[in-house]
C-alpha cells in the first residue's frame, strides 16, 4: 500500500507532474512480465519442491528494487527521475507480483481442507494489518521527523523495503514446505512445455478455465482501484496526505474485518457464494465513489473498498484450490497469476486512457474512470456464476 497506492503513485502524478498513463504503463509492463514468467516458474517450483526458495528470492529482489527508487528520486531532472523511477518500480512490482504465485501455492501447507477458508482469511487480514502498520511506521520518514532520511514522498521507499523484508522473515522460519515425492531438475524450458500442457488441460476443465476468465474481468477494476485510490482522493476531493493516511487506515481496517469474515463465510456457506457476494459489493462501491460529492461519502467508499477487497482475496484462493489438482498447485497458481496479471495490464491502461480522453472535464474525468470499472465487474460476476462448485468444496463447519 505504501508504494502502489500511496507514495509512488502520487510522486509520479503529483510531484513529477506526469500523466496517469505513464504510471499505468509501468504497472502494466510489470504485469506482462509476471503473466509471461509466473506459470513457467510455478511449474519449475512444483517439480523441484522449491516454492519457498522461489518466494525468498522474489521477496529479496522486491525489496532491493523498491529501495532503489529512492535513488531515482534524487536524479537531477524530472525526466531522468521519472524514467528511472518508473523502470525500477516496474521491476519491484514484477518481483512482488511473481512472489504471490509461490505464496499462494503454499496455502495448503499451512491449512487443511476444512480450515483453508479461515486460514486464507487470516493471512489476508494479517497482511492488511501489516499495511496499516507500514503506513504508520513510514509516515514519520515522509513527514521529515527523522531528518537524516530526508522528507517527502520519496523518503518512503527505503523504509518500506526494510520493513517489508523484516516482516517476511517469519514465513521463512516457520513454514515447512511439503516434501515432493520425486523431485526433478526441471529447466525453465521444461516448465514452459508443461505450462502449455496445463493450458490445454485447463481448457478441458471447464470450471478452471471459466474461473480464470472470470477472474481476469473482476480483478481488472480491483487492481485499478487500488492503484489510483490516492490519486482520486487528491485530484477529486482535494485531500492532503495527512488526511489520506487515516482514510487508508480505515479502509485497511475494514479489509482485515472483510478478510476474516469472508474466511468464516467461505468455510460455512462456500467460497463461491462468498466471492459472488463480494463482487456485488464491489458494484455498489464503484457507484458510491463515482457519485461522492463530499469527503464523508469517500470515507464510506473507502470502507467498502477495504471490506470487499479483503473478502475477494480471501474467497478466491480456496475456491480456486478446490477446482485444481492438489499436486500441481504451483503450476495452476501460475495460471491464476496469469489471469490476474492480464487484468492488471488492461485495467490501469483503461483508467489512463479514460482520464486522458476526458481531460477536458477536470476532476470529472476521474469519476468517469471509476464508473468504467463497473462494466468489467459485471462481466466477471456473470462468468463466475457459471463456475460449478465441486462437491468436496460444498461443505459446512461441523
Amino acid at each position: 500500500m505504501n508504494i502502489v497506492t500511496m507514495y509512488f503513485a502520487q510522486w509520479v502524478v503529483d510531484d513529477l507532474g506526469l500523466e496517469d498513463i505513464f504510471y499505468s504503463i509501468s504497472f502494466s509492463a510489470s504485469m506482462v512480465l509476471v503473466a509471461i514468467t509466473s506459470p513457467i516458474l510455478g511449474a519449475v517450483a512444483d517439480a523441484r519442491g522449491r516454492r519457498l526458495a522461489f518466494l525468498f528470492a522474489f521477496t529479496v529482489l522486491t525489496c532491493v528494487f523498491t529501495a532503489s527508487i529512492a535513488g531515482a528520486a534524487a536524479a537531477p531532472s524530472i525526466a531522468v527521475a521519472g524514467v528511472l523511477g518508473l523502470a525500477l518500480f516496474c521491476l519491484a512490482n514484477y518481483f512482488y507480483g511473481g512472489s504471490l504465485v509461490f505464496y499462494n501455492a503454499l496455502l495448503p501447507a499451512v491449512s487443511t481442507e476444512r480450515t483453508i477458508g479461515r486460514v486464507s482469511g487470516l493471512g489476508v487480514g494479517l497482511g492488511y494489518a501489516g499495511a496499516i502498520a507500514g503506513l504508520l511506521m513510514v509516515m514519520p520518514f515522509v513527514a521529515g521527523s527523522l531528518p537524516w532520511f530526508g522528507s517527502g514522498r520519496p523518503a518512503a521507499f527505503i523504509p518500506t523495503a526494510v520493513f517489508f523484508v523484516f516482516f517476511a522473515i517469519p514465513a521463512f522460519i516457520w513454514i515447512k514446505e511439503p516434501a515432493v515425492a520425486a523431485k526433478t531438475a526441471t529447466r525453465p524450458v521444461d516448465g514452459l512445455k508443461k505450462v502449455f500442457r496445463t493450458l490445454r488441460e485447463a481448457r478441458k476443465r471447464p470450471n478452471v478455465f471459466r474461473f480464470l476468465i472470470a477472474k481476469l474481468f473482476y480483478e481488472d477494476p480491483i487492481m485499478t482501484a487500488i492503484m489510483f485510490m490516492a490519486v482520486y482522493a487528491n485530484e477529486v476531493m482535494g485531500m492532503p496526505d495527512e488526511a489520506k493516511i487515516p482514510l487508508f487506515i480505515v479502509s485497511t481496517t475494514f479489509a482485515v474485518a472483510g478478510s476474516l469474515g469472508a474466511g468464516f463465510l467461505a468455510d460455512f456457506i462456500g467460497a463461491k457464494r462468498t466471492l459472488v457476494a463480494a463482487l456485488i459489493g464491489w458494484l455498489a462501491t464503484f457507484v458510491v465513489i463515482a457519485a461522492a460529492m463530499r469527503t464523508e461519502m469517500l470515507w464510506i467508499g473507502g470502507a467498502m473498498v477495504g471490506t470487499f477487497l479483503g473478502a475477494t482475496w480471501t474467497a478466491a484462493r480456496p475456491f480456486y484450490t478446490s477446482l485444481v489438482p492438489s499436486g500441481e498447485l504451483g503450476e495452476y497458481f501460475g495460471l491464476y497469476a496469469l489471469s490476474g496479471k492480464a487484468a492488471a495490464i488492461v485495467g490501469p491502461l483503461l483508467w489512463g486512457a479514460v482520464v486522458l480522453a476526458a481531460s477536458g472535464l477536470g476532476p470529472g474525468k476521474y469519476r468517469m474512470a471509476v464508473a468504467s470499472l463497473g462494466l468489467f465487474t459485471v462481466i466477471g460476476l456473470i462468468l463466475l456464476l457459471g463456475v460449478k462448485t465441486p462437491v468436496r468444496a460444498a461443505r459446512t463447519v461441523g
